[in-house]
């Protein structure tokens, strides 16, 4: 696929070019995190890619929080408006990927996530500057795309290394062409010493890997080092509702007037209702059961069906955890 360059005073050409067709998100910098936002041409347009994934999963896009999913007996209005993501990192991409084998992969294929896909531009921006929290690194992820996107962007000074992984993306690319030059060696160069050195700092970050076959062990845990791992769990459930891979869903019905809506929403086994089955048996009535079960499911289960983790290494379950709990150092201990 094609690579272009694109200087920076051009990259709100860009922006708005794109918007004419598709509704534009873009992260920006709100105390010192990042969060995606609609490009608006009336509104200050200042784009950060140099930070980490957004504060906010990007599966928002795709599988909504509460979505109604059908309408009886009057059936609701498919969506039809096109999207472009600006600046998604590979984490997060790694969340697509695990949905896009849950929603798509057997049959029945879900037909919202199916049209969200269809309708969505994926523009990842490589990761410069990992953070403690990350762990990307311990999963074999990379700290830029360069296979899930539609198109890879990196910050190179005075510039933007643009490159195609998708027709879908050399396609896009082609209608803003002219905004483009050709990059040249020296523009490689400094892409991957950008790269490099981000990996670099991830080893330092996370020096050590995961034991080998921690997920069989995962299975084998004792009881007391399940409790032990969840003994300052305060069940918030930050970690599940900020995970770009969980995808448990519950579908609830409700009265509109003569119709009635069906709407999907999040599910999260770490709920006292989680696993409950008619006559109110539940084989995961303890916490401590369904503490364990998100590794389990992450790591061990997932990895049965799929052959990969469905875990990304975001960070996000320990930025948001109120009690600080480090998923690393439970796989580390398991």
């Amino acid at each position: 696929m094609d690579s272009y360059y694109i200087p920076i005073d051009k990259i709100l050409d860009f922006a708005i070019k794109i918007s004419e067709n598709s509704a534009l998100f873009y992260p920006v910098i709100d105390n010192n995190r990042a969060f995606f936002t609609r490009f608006e041409k009336d509104k200050e347009f200042k784009p950060d890619f140099t930070k980490i994934r957004s504060a906010h999963n990007i599966k928002h896009f795709f599988f909504p929080d509460r979505d109604q999913v059908a309408r009886f007996p009057n059936d609701r209005e498919p969506r039809s408006s096109p999207q472009v993501l600006m600046g998604v990192k590979a984490c997060d991409l790694r969340g697509i990927e695990v949905y896009d084998r849950v929603f798509l992969k057997a049959e029945p294929i879900d037909p919202q996530y199916q049209q969200a896909r269809d309708m969505t531009i994926l523009i990842a921006a490589d990761c410069p500057e990992p953070e403690p929290t990350c762990f990307c690194n311990l999963l074999n992820i990379n700290p830029f795309d360069d296979r899930l996107a539609d198109i890879t962007m990196t910050l190179l000074g005075r510039g933007y290394l643009f490159q195609a992984l998708s027709e879908r993306g050399q396609a896009f690319l082609a209608k803003t062409l002219s905004l483009f030059s050709s990059p040249s060696e020296d523009d490689f160069k400094r892409r991957n010493d950008i790269r490099s050195r981000a990996i670099g700092i991830l080893s330092k970050i996370n020096p050590n890997p995961l034991p080998a076959k921690f997920e069989s062990r995962l299975e084998k845990v004792q009881v007391q080092k399940m409790r032990e791992a969840r003994a300052d769990c305060v069940e918030c459930f930050a970690c599940l509702h900020a995970c770009p891979t969980c995808y448990c869903f519950l579908l609830s019905d409700y009265r509109q007037g003569k119709d009635t809506e069906r709407v999907r929403s999040w599910d999260a086994c770490y709920y006292g209702a989680y696993a409950r089955v008619g006559g109110g048996a539940n084989p995961r009535g303890r916490f401590d059961k369904r503490f364990w079960n998100r590794f389990l499911c992450k790591f061990s289960y997932f990895l049965d069906y799929e052959k990969m983790h469905a875990c990304s290494g975001c960070g996000r379950c320990f930025s948001g955890c109120s009690a600080h709990i480090d998923i690393r150092k439970i796989l580390a201990q398991s």
